[in-house]
């Protein structure tokens, strides 16, 4: 069952929600996507997704289970990778995210950790994109429930946001007006989230030649085929 955090808990996280047009990487959106096949009974494994929205540069880990110990733990393993220092952390109300360990982790690492309004999914909306994009789309609706597929997702996920961040561009919308119920977006033009990261210039030098090794090593076509051949 789930259960639903206390409210000593959820009055240190503020409900709140980012500027759609936040300009300063390092604001991170955090999901979990269910693997359950269409049945919530016994335990099953999930994915925790993390955004930058500024830079769209994400990662994924799955795990078995949704305990608060099983997600920090997995947090703290993708925040470890993450190319830049982020300032702020976002989540949905899910018990499994307001725990006191990530809520005293936020508070020692300089993070703003925040929360969606309940029932709210657009309040989350660049991590629900690339759940659809980066999860549903490569490893579909199955049931998975044991460590072996936990071990296989990891190792797709690996491939996945290496070939993502480095190769895959994508667009932001830089424009929004709305006229009654049609709202207009004007988009900017497409760069992957590597890219976006060396505009910003937010990598140290260590990342910055790390990435670049990687970026011209690297061939987006063999990850691919390594991706499918893991996928098949």
């Amino acid at each position: 069952p789930r259960f639903k955090p206390n409210n000593k808990i959820k009055s240190q996280v503020p409900v709140d929600i980012y500027a759609w047009d936040e300009d300063k990487p390092g604001a991170l959106e955090i999901d979990l996507v269910e693997h359950n096949g269409g049945s919530s009974l016994g335990q099953f494994v999930h994915t925790l997704s993390v955004v930058d929205i500024v830079s769209g540069y994400s990662r994924r880990r799955a795990m078995l289970g949704r305990s608060q110990r099983a997600v920090f733990k997995e947090l703290q393993v993708i925040l470890s990778q993450w190319p830049f220092n982020p300032w702020g952390l976002h989540s949905d109300c899910g018990s499994e995210f307001l725990s006191g360990h990530l809520v005293r982790f936020c508070k020692e690492n300089g993070l703003e950790f925040s929360r969606s309004r309940p029932y709210q999914k657009n309040d989350n909306a660049h991590v629900e994109q690339k759940n659809r994009q980066f999860v549903r789309e490569i490893v579909g609706y199955e049931r998975y429930d044991t460590p072996e597929e936990v071990t296989w997702l990891n190792k797709i996920y690996e491939l996945l946001d290496t070939y993502a961040n480095l190769f895959l561009p994508m667009r932001k919308v830089i424009f929004k007006e709305r006229n009654g119920a049609k709202v207009k977006k004007r988009y900017d033009t497409a760069r992957t989230p590597f890219q976006r990261l060396l505009e910003k210039d937010v990598l140290n030098d260590e990342m910055k030649s790390d990435l670049l090794k990687q970026h011209q090593t690297l061939n987006p076509l063999a990850l691919h085929r390594k991706l499918e051949d893991l996928l098949a």
